[in-house]
């Protein structure tokens, strides 16, 4: 099981998509994976979502977004279109 920083008790979660993807890569990676969540990177210290290190294969950072795949319209590399109460947003 990964190591969650902080515990998932004390993260506070901006969406149930976030805690949803956090109790998973804690009961799904294995043991020496470490994996922070909203801890600030570099000199604005911006806070992705999550940080995952391992030795061996390296760092991921991932933004989670708690979009359902029904509301989105098209997708590029700039931007998404999606359906939001009804209207299109980009």
């Amino acid at each position: 099981m990964a190591q969650i920083i902080p515990t998932l008790g004390a993260c506070r979660f901006d969406s149930p998509g976030e805690k949803r993807l956090a109790e998973r890569l804690e009961k799904k990676l294995p043991d020496d994976w470490l994996c922070w969540f909203n801890v600030p990177v570099g000199p604005k210290g911006l806070q992705p979502d999550f940080v995952l290190l391992h030795p061996e294969v390296g760092l991921l950072i991932l933004e989670v977004k708690d979009w359902k795949l029904s509301s989105l319209k098209e997708v590029t590399i700039n931007e998404v279109t999606k359906l939001e109460d009804g209207r299109e947003v980009t």
